[in-house]
Protein backbone atom coordinates (compact mmCIF):
# COMPACT_ATOMS: atom_id res chain seq x y z
CA UNK A 1 0.00 0.00 0.00
CA UNK A 2 3.00 2.30 0.77
CA UNK A 3 1.16 4.44 3.52
CA UNK A 4 2.90 6.09 5.74
CA UNK A 5 1.39 6.44 9.37
CA UNK A 6 2.13 8.58 12.37
CA UNK A 7 1.11 7.06 15.36
CA UNK A 8 1.03 10.45 17.54
CA UNK A 9 1.19 9.97 21.77
CA UNK A 10 0.62 12.60 24.11
CA UNK A 11 2.14 11.45 27.79
CA UNK A 12 1.88 13.05 31.43
CA UNK A 13 3.54 10.96 34.01
CA UNK A 14 1.83 7.41 32.97
CA UNK A 15 5.18 5.72 33.24
CA UNK A 16 3.40 2.16 33.64
CA UNK A 17 0.75 3.22 30.72
CA UNK A 18 3.37 4.38 28.26
CA UNK A 19 5.34 1.21 28.94
CA UNK A 20 2.38 -1.06 28.10
CA UNK A 21 1.59 0.74 25.20
CA UNK A 22 4.66 1.14 24.04
CA UNK A 23 4.98 -2.94 24.47
CA UNK A 24 1.73 -3.27 22.32
CA UNK A 25 3.13 -1.56 19.55
CA UNK A 26 6.07 -3.81 19.47
CA UNK A 27 3.55 -6.79 18.42
CA UNK A 28 1.84 -4.55 15.44
CA UNK A 29 1.36 -6.06 12.64
CA UNK A 30 2.34 -3.98 9.27
CA UNK A 31 1.00 -4.43 5.91
CA UNK A 32 3.50 -4.83 3.28
CA UNK A 33 5.56 -1.87 2.24
CA UNK A 34 3.63 0.44 5.22
CA UNK A 35 6.08 3.09 7.24
CA UNK A 36 5.46 3.69 10.19
CA UNK A 37 7.02 6.21 12.81
CA UNK A 38 5.84 6.53 16.76
CA UNK A 39 5.68 10.48 17.87
CA UNK A 40 6.02 10.84 21.89
CA UNK A 41 5.37 14.34 23.25
CA UNK A 42 5.67 14.37 26.81
CA UNK A 43 3.69 17.09 28.54
CA UNK A 44 5.59 17.13 31.48
CA UNK A 45 8.59 19.98 31.95
CA UNK A 46 10.88 17.56 33.81
CA UNK A 47 10.82 15.25 30.65
CA UNK A 48 9.75 11.86 33.11
CA UNK A 49 9.04 9.95 30.17
CA UNK A 50 12.40 10.48 28.46
CA UNK A 51 14.00 7.15 29.61
CA UNK A 52 11.24 4.71 28.53
CA UNK A 53 11.03 6.19 25.15
CA UNK A 54 15.12 5.89 24.86
CA UNK A 55 14.79 2.14 26.35
CA UNK A 56 12.83 1.67 23.40
CA UNK A 57 15.00 3.33 20.32
CA UNK A 58 16.01 0.58 19.12
CA UNK A 59 12.65 -1.98 19.13
CA UNK A 60 10.47 1.12 17.76
CA UNK A 61 12.59 2.18 15.20
CA UNK A 62 11.75 5.46 14.39
CA UNK A 63 10.30 6.79 17.54
CA UNK A 64 10.88 10.32 18.29
CA UNK A 65 10.47 11.78 21.60
CA UNK A 66 9.87 15.54 22.27
CA UNK A 67 9.16 17.92 25.55
CA UNK A 68 5.80 20.26 25.56
CA UNK A 69 6.65 21.97 28.79
CA UNK A 70 3.23 23.89 29.30
CA UNK A 71 1.16 21.05 30.60
CA UNK A 72 -2.21 21.71 28.18
CA UNK A 73 -3.18 18.44 26.25
CA UNK A 74 -4.27 20.48 22.96
CA UNK A 75 -0.58 21.87 22.98
CA UNK A 76 0.99 18.41 23.02
CA UNK A 77 -1.10 17.07 20.54
CA UNK A 78 0.19 20.29 18.34
CA UNK A 79 3.47 19.62 18.90
CA UNK A 80 2.99 15.73 17.75
CA UNK A 81 0.93 17.20 14.10
CA UNK A 82 4.47 19.37 13.83
CA UNK A 83 6.64 16.39 14.42
CA UNK A 84 4.91 13.67 12.49
CA UNK A 85 5.39 13.37 8.68
CA UNK A 86 3.02 10.39 7.84
CA UNK A 87 0.17 10.87 5.10
CA UNK A 88 -1.96 9.35 7.95
CA UNK A 89 -2.26 10.37 11.53
CA UNK A 90 -2.55 7.81 13.84
CA UNK A 91 -3.91 8.77 17.76
CA UNK A 92 -3.43 6.77 21.05
CA UNK A 93 -3.59 7.72 24.46
CA UNK A 94 -1.14 6.68 27.17
CA UNK A 95 -3.46 4.58 29.00
CA UNK A 96 -4.31 2.26 26.07
CA UNK A 97 -2.73 -0.59 24.50
CA UNK A 98 -3.40 -1.20 20.43
CA UNK A 99 -4.30 -4.66 19.20
CA UNK A 100 -1.68 -6.37 17.11
CA UNK A 101 -4.07 -5.84 14.12
CA UNK A 102 -4.96 -2.25 15.03
CA UNK A 103 -3.16 -0.48 11.90
CA UNK A 104 -3.98 -3.62 9.27
CA UNK A 105 -7.68 -3.31 10.17
CA UNK A 106 -7.74 0.85 9.68
CA UNK A 107 -5.79 0.78 6.41
CA UNK A 108 -8.09 -1.84 4.90
CA UNK A 109 -10.86 0.01 5.40
CA UNK A 110 -9.82 3.42 4.25
CA UNK A 111 -8.19 1.34 1.40
CA UNK A 112 -12.02 0.77 0.08
CA UNK A 113 -14.14 3.29 1.46
CA UNK A 114 -13.66 6.94 0.84
CA UNK A 115 -13.30 8.70 3.67
CA UNK A 116 -11.41 11.48 5.60
CA UNK A 117 -10.36 9.36 8.50
CA UNK A 118 -11.70 6.87 10.92
CA UNK A 119 -12.41 5.88 14.23
CA UNK A 120 -12.22 3.16 16.33
CA UNK A 121 -13.56 0.94 19.38
CA UNK A 122 -12.22 2.09 23.32
CA UNK A 123 -12.63 -1.31 25.23
CA UNK A 124 -12.90 -0.83 28.93
CA UNK A 125 -10.64 -2.80 31.34
CA UNK A 126 -10.44 -2.47 35.29
CA UNK A 127 -6.85 -2.39 36.40
CA UNK A 128 -8.03 -3.52 40.03
CA UNK A 129 -11.88 -3.53 41.33
CA UNK A 130 -12.34 -0.89 43.86
CA UNK A 131 -16.17 -0.60 44.18
CA UNK A 132 -17.79 -3.92 42.94
CA UNK A 133 -21.28 -2.27 42.24
CA UNK A 134 -19.54 0.21 39.21
CA UNK A 135 -19.67 -2.51 36.40
CA UNK A 136 -18.04 -1.69 33.41
CA UNK A 137 -20.88 -2.33 30.61
CA UNK A 138 -23.07 0.07 32.81
CA UNK A 139 -20.29 2.98 33.80
CA UNK A 140 -17.54 2.82 30.93
CA UNK A 141 -19.59 1.49 28.21
CA UNK A 142 -17.68 1.80 24.58
CA UNK A 143 -18.92 3.91 21.61
CA UNK A 144 -20.04 1.46 19.28
CA UNK A 145 -21.52 1.23 15.72
CA UNK A 146 -21.95 -0.51 12.56
CA UNK A 147 -18.47 -1.10 10.52
CA UNK A 148 -17.83 1.91 8.00
CA UNK A 149 -20.82 3.92 9.35
CA UNK A 150 -20.54 7.97 8.50
CA UNK A 151 -19.53 9.20 12.06
CA UNK A 152 -21.06 12.63 13.30
CA UNK A 153 -19.14 14.60 16.03
CA UNK A 154 -20.45 13.11 19.12
CA UNK A 155 -18.48 9.95 18.07
CA UNK A 156 -15.02 11.44 17.23
CA UNK A 157 -12.27 11.61 19.89
CA UNK A 158 -8.14 11.13 20.10
CA UNK A 159 -8.33 8.16 21.89
CA UNK A 160 -8.50 5.90 18.93
CA UNK A 161 -8.25 7.69 15.88
CA UNK A 162 -6.81 7.82 11.94
CA UNK A 163 -7.21 11.19 10.08
CA UNK A 164 -5.42 12.09 7.16
CA UNK A 165 -2.45 14.81 7.92
CA UNK A 166 -3.64 17.22 4.66
CA UNK A 167 -6.56 17.82 7.71
CA UNK A 168 -4.04 19.22 9.96
CA UNK A 169 -2.27 21.63 7.33
CA UNK A 170 -4.35 24.73 8.49
CA UNK A 171 -5.75 23.30 11.64
CA UNK A 172 -4.85 22.88 15.11
CA UNK A 173 -6.10 21.91 18.37
CA UNK A 174 -7.19 24.34 20.74
CA UNK A 175 -5.14 25.03 23.37
CA UNK A 176 -8.53 26.87 25.34
CA UNK A 177 -9.39 23.17 25.90
CA UNK A 178 -5.84 22.08 26.73
CA UNK A 179 -7.36 21.77 30.68
CA UNK A 180 -10.66 20.93 30.32
CA UNK A 181 -10.63 18.51 27.64
CA UNK A 182 -13.02 18.48 24.51
CA UNK A 183 -9.76 20.07 22.11
CA UNK A 184 -10.73 16.69 19.89
CA UNK A 185 -14.50 17.26 19.89
CA UNK A 186 -13.57 20.50 18.52
CA UNK A 187 -11.18 20.16 15.70
CA UNK A 188 -12.63 17.72 14.16
CA UNK A 189 -16.49 19.02 14.73
CA UNK A 190 -14.52 22.01 13.01
CA UNK A 191 -13.24 19.50 10.00
CA UNK A 192 -16.44 18.02 9.71
CA UNK A 193 -18.51 21.38 9.16
CA UNK A 194 -15.90 22.13 6.02
CA UNK A 195 -16.91 18.97 4.57
CA UNK A 196 -14.61 15.63 5.89
CA UNK A 197 -15.95 12.44 6.18
CA UNK A 198 -15.06 10.46 9.10
CA UNK A 199 -16.19 6.77 9.17
CA UNK A 200 -16.79 3.77 11.66
CA UNK A 201 -13.94 0.85 11.91
CA UNK A 202 -15.15 -2.09 14.00
CA UNK A 203 -12.38 -3.93 13.99
CA UNK A 204 -9.38 -1.48 14.63
CA UNK A 205 -9.67 -1.82 18.34
CA UNK A 206 -7.94 -0.47 21.89
CA UNK A 207 -7.91 -1.36 25.26
CA UNK A 208 -7.98 1.15 27.86
CA UNK A 209 -6.96 0.45 31.01
CA UNK A 210 -9.10 1.85 34.19
CA UNK A 211 -7.13 2.27 37.34
CA UNK A 212 -8.17 1.75 41.00
CA UNK A 213 -8.70 6.00 40.91
CA UNK A 214 -11.16 6.08 38.45
CA UNK A 215 -13.20 3.03 39.38
CA UNK A 216 -15.23 5.28 42.22
CA UNK A 217 -18.43 7.04 42.05
CA UNK A 218 -16.90 10.61 42.95
CA UNK A 219 -14.41 10.52 39.83
CA UNK A 220 -17.66 9.36 37.24
CA UNK A 221 -19.47 12.50 39.14
CA UNK A 222 -16.16 14.48 38.21
CA UNK A 223 -16.00 13.25 34.59
CA UNK A 224 -20.04 13.63 34.10
CA UNK A 225 -19.84 17.20 35.45
CA UNK A 226 -17.24 17.92 32.55
CA UNK A 227 -18.58 16.44 29.80
CA UNK A 228 -21.84 18.85 30.90
CA UNK A 229 -19.19 21.62 30.86
CA UNK A 230 -17.68 20.99 27.35
CA UNK A 231 -20.70 19.93 25.66
CA UNK A 232 -22.44 22.83 26.51
CA UNK A 233 -19.07 24.84 25.57
CA UNK A 234 -18.96 23.01 21.98
CA UNK A 235 -22.99 23.80 21.48
CA UNK A 236 -24.03 27.16 22.78
CA UNK A 237 -23.95 29.94 19.85
CA UNK A 238 -23.26 32.67 22.40
CA UNK A 239 -26.81 33.92 21.32
CA UNK A 240 -28.70 35.21 25.19
CA UNK A 241 -32.13 33.48 24.44
CA UNK A 242 -29.84 30.23 23.39
CA UNK A 243 -28.68 30.65 26.50
CA UNK A 244 -31.83 30.81 28.52
CA UNK A 245 -33.38 27.82 26.55
CA UNK A 246 -30.32 26.05 27.50
CA UNK A 247 -30.24 26.70 31.36
CA UNK A 248 -34.06 26.37 31.79
CA UNK A 249 -33.98 22.77 29.77
CA UNK A 250 -31.06 21.68 31.80
CA UNK A 251 -32.92 22.84 35.19
CA UNK A 252 -36.16 20.78 34.21
CA UNK A 253 -33.95 17.84 33.24
CA UNK A 254 -31.81 18.18 36.42
CA UNK A 255 -35.35 18.23 38.76
CA UNK A 256 -36.74 15.58 36.57
CA UNK A 257 -33.76 13.09 37.50
CA UNK A 258 -33.92 14.58 41.15
CA UNK A 259 -37.46 13.20 41.79
CA UNK A 260 -36.53 9.88 40.24
CA UNK A 261 -33.99 9.85 42.65
CA UNK A 262 -36.39 8.21 44.99
CA UNK A 263 -37.52 5.87 42.82
CA UNK A 264 -34.21 4.24 41.23
CA UNK A 265 -32.91 4.00 45.00
CA UNK A 266 -35.33 1.27 45.35
CA UNK A 267 -33.32 -0.69 42.80
CA UNK A 268 -30.33 -0.35 44.68
CA UNK A 269 -26.58 1.93 44.35
CA UNK A 270 -26.11 1.17 40.95
CA UNK A 271 -29.74 2.63 39.19
CA UNK A 272 -29.49 5.44 41.76
CA UNK A 273 -25.40 6.58 40.50
CA UNK A 274 -26.88 6.47 36.90
CA UNK A 275 -29.66 9.23 37.92
CA UNK A 276 -27.22 10.87 39.93
CA UNK A 277 -24.87 11.40 37.49
CA UNK A 278 -27.26 12.72 34.62
CA UNK A 279 -27.71 15.39 37.33
CA UNK A 280 -23.93 15.64 37.60
CA UNK A 281 -24.08 16.20 33.85
CA UNK A 282 -26.98 18.71 33.58
CA UNK A 283 -25.22 20.74 36.31
CA UNK A 284 -21.73 20.69 34.20
CA UNK A 285 -24.08 22.18 31.58
CA UNK A 286 -25.51 25.00 33.89
CA UNK A 287 -21.90 25.60 34.90
CA UNK A 288 -20.55 26.21 31.84
CA UNK A 289 -24.09 28.46 30.82
CA UNK A 290 -22.56 30.43 33.29
CA UNK A 291 -19.24 31.28 31.85
CA UNK A 292 -17.00 28.67 33.74
CA UNK A 293 -15.17 25.58 33.10
CA UNK A 294 -14.02 22.77 35.04
CA UNK A 295 -10.62 21.75 34.24
CA UNK A 296 -9.84 18.01 34.57
CA UNK A 297 -6.42 18.09 33.94
CA UNK A 298 -5.55 21.36 35.72
CA UNK A 299 -6.55 22.36 39.21
CA UNK A 300 -10.40 21.49 38.63
CA UNK A 301 -13.13 24.39 38.78
CA UNK A 302 -12.24 28.02 36.87
CA UNK A 303 -14.33 31.06 36.37
CA UNK A 304 -12.79 31.64 33.01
Amino acid sequence: MGLDVSICIATYRRPEGLSRLLDSLERLKLPTGVRVEIIVVDNDYNASAASIVLSRSSSLEPIHYCVEPRRNIALARNRALVEASGEWILFIDDDEVADENWIVEYLKLVECEPCDGAFGPVLPRLEEVVTPWIDVETFYAPCSHPNAKALDASDLYTSNALVRRRLFDERRFDPSYGLSGGEDSELFGRMLRSGARFIWCDEARVVEFIPPERHRIGWLARRAFRGGCVHTRLARSGARRDALERALRAVILMSGFAALAPFAALGGRRPLARVALRICTQAGHLWSLMGRSYEEYGDGFSTG
